[in-house]
């Protein structure tokens, strides 16, 4: 498979090297000496200025602390899907988050915060701070790297570092900005910045990184680079920063810019795009993804086709369960949740030639679900072994951004007819051409007989312009995107967090759970971990409403 991993081979093997200048402590302000080689001599050697880089996109790489965190959080605090595990008491922590009332030494939040600042965030300043135009840096084989090279690595440093932030302004919402490398840092000086104010210095990193004319577009990214970031990338993660903010009218110039760019479009068959490099992952759908290669000694896959697929024999762990909150919002013919949500009782069939029944009952599943988007069929476990594995997930697809798109038309009163178009792009996609069977199983209780017809399409299941389209948008985003980490962003975004999970709450799955039953305007912005209040003295302070 062709992937980032030209790149990124070099992200593996620099761990070995002890420097890094982001290492872990207990505090993520608490920094250790560089270790074996000062900066000057480092920067002196080959590949240096390329390995910086390559340690600002390695934390994504990060099996719980980003990938199983990104469902975690973006899904496993709704009522799209629960924790499973286990059992009840198996990881806790978002437990008791789902619910509503967490405590500021809550073990997610703390890992969440820590990764972000002391590892993530960290690399990147790192990076910025001793990247500049007119250093001179040595790349592979002795010449000097040249300065268009490294002005592109300045906006790669700039899109990443805001890509992290985002995670924590997110969940935190008041949060220090730390836009030095953090062994320069008085911890008695780090504070917490306004909503506003780390708004403005998100949207500063993206606007540098769009500008700079050496950040490439995606038409002219070669395969080899797939995983690295493009200037619509970027431009299309602004628009998600500024949706996020409510500024819809930026995000939506964003957006049509990156729609017109013809950069990217849907893939026919929306099974493939989580079952396949070539034609999902790596196809004209993926803007942003970081994409995954296994290789024997060198890389162990992903950890979430281990955690999150059902216990016993089918060899996972039994987390990420959907809700049957969530297939409720499909429709009977809707093939997506056929490739999005697994049933006990389906049965695919193993590398000997015998059946793989899934039993999802015996541990923490109140609904006998699992996420078909991160089962891998034994045609892609090398060892058998679901860590064994190419399983990727995108950051940003296509279909995300022309909903985004159409999300901007409706609130800012734009084009109804455009916002019809759209949704009925990928209302055809999933209902005309995507397969309506599990390709790569032997029985799935979700398959559907057939296809509907172009026809049947056109007289019953086509959005119209006289429907309440944001209601026909906030629909679309659940069904295509479900079980893919954005659920929690969007209901924030929209407002309706609190409303959504109090009603959830009171079913007889929301009871069970626990989830949204503590849920009150008091819940977010969620608590600033307490030991990084301890940790700098009192100049960081809790939000408000904890």
């Amino acid at each position: 498979m062709k992937s980032l991993y030209k790149f990124g081979k070099v992200c593996f093997s620099i761990l070995s090297l002890g420097f890094l200048l982001a290492g872990c402590t207990d505090s993520f302000l608490d920094r250790p000496p560089l270790g074996s080689l000062d900066e000057d001599t480092y920067l002196k050697t080959e590949d240096a200025g390329l390995k910086l880089l390559v340690n600002c996109y390695q934390p994504i790489v990060d099996h719980w602390s980003y990938q199983t965190m990104k469902f975690d959080l973006g899904d496993q605090l709704t009522s799209d899907a629960s924790k499973g595990g286990s059992d009840a008491g198996d990881r806790s922590q978002i437990t008791e988050v789902g619910r509503g009332n967490p405590l500021a030494t809550n073990s997610m939040f703390t890992d969440l915060w820590n990764h972000r600042y002391k590892v993530a965030i960290s690399a990147c300043n790192v990076l910025l701070a001793q990247v500049t135009p007119d250093k001179q840096l040595i790349q592979a084989g002795g010449s000097l790297v040249p300065e268009q090279t490294k002005l592109r690595w300045i906006a790669e440093g700039h899109f990443m570092r805001a890509f992290y932030y985002y995670d924590l302004a997110t969940i935190f919402q008041n949060i220090p900005i730390i836009d030095k490398p953090l062994n320069v840092i008085d911890k008695s000086t780090i504070t917490k910045a306004s909503k506003e104010e780390v708004m403005a210095f998100i949207l500063s990193d993206l606007d540098k990184a769009i500008a700079e004319p050496n950040l490439p577009s995606a038409k002219n990214l070669p395969a080899s680079e797939i995983g690295r970031i493009t200037k619509e990338a970027a431009m299309a993660f602004r628009a998600r920063i500024n949706m996020f903010y409510g500024k819809y009218d930026a995000a939506k110039a964003d957006l049509k810019a990156v729609v017109e760019s013809g950069a990217y479009g849907l893939v026919d068959n929306y099974e493939d795009l989580f079952n396949s490099a070539e034609k999902g992952y790596m196809s004209k759908e993926s803007v942003f993804i970081t994409l995954r290669s296994y290789i024997p000694n060198y890389t162990s896959g992903s950890v979430c086709p281990q955690m999150n697929v059902g216990r016993g024999a089918t060899g996972g762990w039994g987390g990420h369960c959907p809700s049957n909150d969530l297939v409720s919002e499909y429709e009977s013919n809707d093939p997506r949740l056929v490739h999005t949500v697994l049933a006990s009782g389906d049965i695919f069939v193993k590398s000997d030639g015998s059946d793989e029944v899934h039993d999802y009952s015996g541990y923490d599943n109140y609904s006998k679900l699992h996420s078909r988007k991160m089962y891998i069929d034994y045609s892609r476990r090398p060892l058998n072994n679901l860590m064994d594995t190419d399983w990727s997930f995108y950051h940003i697809r296509y279909a995300d951004v022309l909903l985004m798109y159409a999300e901007c038309l409706v609130e800012t009163n734009g084009d109804k007819q455009t916002v019809v178009d759209i949704l009925n792009q990928i209302r055809h996609r999933a209902f005309v051409t995507t397969s309506p069977k599990d390709s790569y199983a032997k029985y799935r209780k979700f398959n559907l007989e057939k296809n509907i017809t172009e026809a049947e399409f056109q007289a019953n299941y086509k959005v119209k312009i006289t429907d309440n389209l944001r209601e026909a948008v906030r629909h679309e985003r659940r069904v295509e995107l479900g079980s893919e980490g954005l659920r929690l962003y969007d209901l924030l975004r929209w407002g309706t967090f609190v409303s959504t999970m109090k009603a959830y709450s009171q079913t007889p799955e929301g009871k069970y759970t626990g989830q949204g039953e503590n849920i009150s305007d008091k819940t977010y912005p969620y608590p600033i971990p307490q030991n990084e209040i301890d940790y700098v003295g009192g100049s960081l302070t809790q939000n408000e409403n904890y």
